[in-house]
């Protein structure tokens, strides 16, 4: 095809690429802008490299994929000519009177939360007419069968480690205020139908309850938190347990969405907690919250939004939305076509949920991203990570004298638009299923190849926007029987295990009411079956691997298999 366009004209293309279909960049963004500060990161960056094939004709090898060769739209463009792109020759002048790029209209700042010494505000009235998401009846559904089984409900934790005692006389003053000012009435509020055949809905709790900070102190720490009314304990292993554990209670009147606890340790270092259900929000809006909170307390920063109702006003029917959704249930038929194992029980059983926590250390970080440059390319580490939680997952199997014909997982995938601050409350999630045959398990080369090859293709057959207009159908289901069709089509199971990597832990959470976050990480909710899930973040440059199981699933000895398997194919044994 003959070239008709400049390079200028061609790093402009990639930047409106760019910011139209992968990142939120900020007003003023030009070709040069660094993509990586405005949010680039190894999802986006697949994406991208879709797109780019897409749009340009360029398919872009995996050896290319670097950092220097993705900093900005014009280094992208460089690459696109370098891979063959044909472009006319620049005019005299051109490019350095043409500019770096249209900026981007410049947006109102968001208006800032009010103060929780303020006067209460009226805007909790908006929350009586707040829908639901999408990927929201799906998470109604889940959180329902779980605690009629005995689980808990759809309930997540998000930890900080800090280095002393924050201000726990500030904390607790907010935390009793926060359910007065808008948008925080969510974290009392509950799903409502306002008819039978309605759907539901969030409103505010008609009696609202105080949100408390739970003390806690363990046997020979300096005592600080026991002269605030904490309870003393022993193991600090079972008390965090303990923690995730508690579920939240649902009154007639209103529920209580969240819970925070904060945990003194020996050592005089601390661990506060915030639980949180799954209905109000994701992994990523409850690392916003934690900024937003530390905002509240005098931590400066700029205010973070609380809802994104924009896509609810998607005007396709039920016609147009089939389209995309049809292919879903053919997909998971082909998915379960090779029959999956999980660790843990066959059917839905009681069980008491443990977690324990891996931090690497800087050295031990670089090696495995060392590695996992080396399998799936210096900026993609999703198919990296998730084919040593399989694998570790098949030693385990393996020890047990089982031969799965496969191992399937449902990862969650971020929707929100990479850069995007916020919103604090809604689930803005799709999910990644795939699965991995026995022989792709034998080397952690072709494992991660064949994850790969299959988000690759999730992403080209638009198989996220699938799942979530296919979970928008069946939002008049009731939840039980929304839950029967996954089951049906799931075989029960769900998946062999549950995974996601959240990536950077809140960047810019460096500290929290006055004391210096020293790590940070989210025990996800999780249920048995399957029973098991391994879970990532980043925090102050090193990996953190938390390994969650529900009792009887996964024996002492068993663990350390799989640890041992997981750190060695992370490169760090």
């Amino acid at each position: 095809m003959p070239a008709t366009e400049t390079q200028s004209q061609l790093e402009l293309r990639v930047l409106d690429l760019v910011r139209n279909e992968v990142l939120q960049t900020p007003p003023g963004f030009t070709v040069e802008g660094d993509l990586f500060e405005a949010g680039l990161d190894s999802m986006a960056i697949m994406q991208l490299l879709l797109l780019l094939e897409e749009h340009f004709g360029c398919a872009i090898p995996v050896g290319s994929v670097s950092r220097a060769n993705f900093k900005n739209a014009r280094a992208i463009g460089a690459l696109l000519v370098a891979q063959g792109y044909e472009v006319l020759e620049e005019r005299l002048g051109e490019r350095q009177t043409e500019g770096l790029g249209e900026p981007e209209k410049a947006e109102p700042p968001p208006a800032e939360l009010p103060s929780p010494s303020l006067q209460v505000s009226k805007s909790s009235e908006r929350l009586a007419v707040l829908p639901l998401r999408d990927c929201d009846f799906f998470t109604h559904a889940f959180d329902e069968m779980l605690r009629k089984a005995g689980q808990g409900g759809h309930i997540a934790h998000s930890f900080i480690e800090l280095d002393r005692i924050p201000d726990v006389v500030a904390l607790k003053k907010l935390l009793l205020e926060l359910p007065t000012h808008f948008p925080f009435p969510i974290f009392t509020a509950q799903l409502k139908h306002p008819s039978f055949f309605s759907l539901p809905r969030w409103e505010p709790a008609r009696h609202p309850r105080p949100l408390e900070l739970h003390l806690w102190s363990q046997t020979g720490s300096p005592g600080k938190l026991a002269d605030q009314g904490a309870a003393e304990f022993g193991d600090l292993q079972t008390k965090l347990d303990d923690i995730i554990n508690t579920s939240l209670p649902q009154y007639d009147d209103g529920w209580i969405n969240v819970r925070f606890d904060l945990v003194e340790k020996a050592d005089g270092t601390c661990v506060f907690v915030f639980s949180w259900s799954h209905l109000i929000m994701d992994g990523i809006g409850a690392e916003y919250f934690l900024v937003e909170l530390n905002r509240l307390l005098g931590g400066g920063g700029e205010p973070v939004p609380a809802f994104d109702l924009t896509d609810l006003s998607d005007p396709r029917g039920w016609g147009e939305r089939w389209k995309t959704a049809k292919v879903m249930p053919d997909f998971f038929d082909t998915v379960m076509k090779k029959p999956f194992e999980a660790l843990g029980s066959a059917k839905l059983s009681e069980g008491r949920a443990h977690f324990q926590v891996i931090t690497l250390t800087e050295a031990q970080t670089q090696e495995a991203a060392r590695l996992s440059a080396a399998i799936s390319g210096p900026l993609i580490n999703m198919p990296f990570h998730l084919a040593c939680a399989m694998r570790a997952h098949q030693a385990v199997f393996a020890q047990r004298g089982i031969k799965p014909e496969s191992l399937m997982c449902c990862v969650p995938i971020q929707v929100r638009k990479k850069g995007t601050r916020g919103p604090l409350f809604q689930n803005h999630l799709t999910m990644f299923f795939c699965n991995l045959l026995a022989q792709d398990l034998g080397t952690l080369e072709a494992a991660a190849g064949s994850l790969h090859q299959q988000h690759t293709r999730f992403i080209k057959d638009k198989i996220g926007d699938a799942f979530r207009d296919l979970m928008w159908m069946m939002r008049p289901m009731p939840p039980w029987l929304h839950m029967f069709f996954i089951n049906f089509h799931m075989k029960g199971k769900f998946s062999s295990f549950y995974h996601s990597n959240t990536g950077l832990f809140a960047p810019e959470l460096t500290r929290f009411a006055g004391a210096t976050v020293t790590n940070a990480y989210h025990v996800p909710s999780f249920s048995d079956p399957p029973g098991t899930g391994v879970f990532a973040n980043e925090k102050n440059g090193r990996l953190v691997l938390t390994l969650c199981w529900r009792e009887g699933t996964i024996s002492e000895s068993e663990r350390a298999i799989f640890i041992d398997h997981l750190m060695g194919d992370l490169g760090v044994r």
